[in-house]
């Protein structure tokens, strides 16, 4: 959907507008609502998360988030994936006048996520500077919700007290480590073939699919995703002190966990 089309279904509401207006009354559930600290409305005694000091864990599929996540025992506020489903997923589904109903299958999703950003610059980005954090809560916060250069961009230049860390993983090791993991959220109904992929990986993927080290749903899920946001690690991060990067290609999932630990003790670059 084109930007202007979106405007016009807004009836002149900016997208923040038209969200708290026309879509938060019609969802029936929210897993935002667990999170005891956030707000999806401005209150008194919250401020606005782009306001806040905030560590974002990001990378494309397979590179390891969750495991480090997971490692941090963060939690303390919603993934990209809570996101997705309480905002743009429902947002996008109501410029299309559609039902609001849950997504589960991962391109489906993309495509969702797609039309959101359409509508509203920054993406999912946009949609975490929705949220509001309640003032008793700790900072630094730790979560991992962009993706790709458009919301990685709108991040870093619009909120300077959010540090970005991404992890940088080959596309050919992402889908192997894919192929090989057993997470329920990796639903997908369509298949893939190679072509998404660089030419000169073509031919080892297509030994690795031959000897089953990737599989045809991981190929799915990776060109779904590369379709919005690419293969690759965001190349402009030189740009932006408070981007850094981990190459964990070699480093064990411990070692990436301390790394980020110890980047989280780090006051934000400015």
């Amino acid at each position: 959907m084109k930007a202007g089309a979106a405007t016009g279904i807004m009836d002149g509401m900016n997208p923040h507008e038209y969200y708290i207006r026309r879509v938060l009354p019609r969802l029936d559930t929210c897993p935002l609502q667990r999170y005891a600290a956030i707000s999806l409305l401005p209150r008194a005694d919250s401020r606005p998360l782009g306001d806040c000091a905030l560590l974002m864990l990001v990378g494309l599929t397979g590179c390891g988030k969750s495991t480090t996540l997971a490692q941090l025992d963060a939690g303390g506020i919603p993934s990209r994936r809570e996101v997705a489903d309480c905002i743009a997923i429902p947002f996008a589904q109501s410029l299309a006048d559609e039902a609001l109903l849950p997504v589960l299958d991962r391109a489906r999703r993309f495509e969702y996520t797609r039309r959101f950003a359409q509508a509203v610059p920054g993406g999912i980005a946009a949609a975490f500077s929705w949220l509001w954090l309640h003032d008793d809560a700790q900072e630094p916060l730790l979560t991992e919700g962009i993706r790709g250069d458009a919301e990685l961009r709108f991040a870093l230049g619009c909120f300077p007290r959010w540090r970005v860390v991404e992890l940088a993983l080959p596309p050919l090791q992402r889908l192997q480590r894919l192929s090989g993991r057993q997470d329920k959220f990796d639903q997908v109904d369509e298949a893939a073939d190679l072509d998404f992929l660089p030419r000169e990986l073509q031919a080892e993927a297509r030994e690795l699919l031959a000897s089953g080290e990737i599989n045809r749903r991981a190929l799915a899920i990776v060109r779904a995703e590369a379709q919005n946001y690419g293969l690759h690690a965001f190349a402009a991060g030189q740009d932006y002190p408070n981007y850094q990067r981990l190459d964990v290609a070699r480093m064990t999932p411990e070692a990436v966990t301390e790394a980020v630990r110890d980047l989280l003790a780090l006051p934000c670059p400015r």
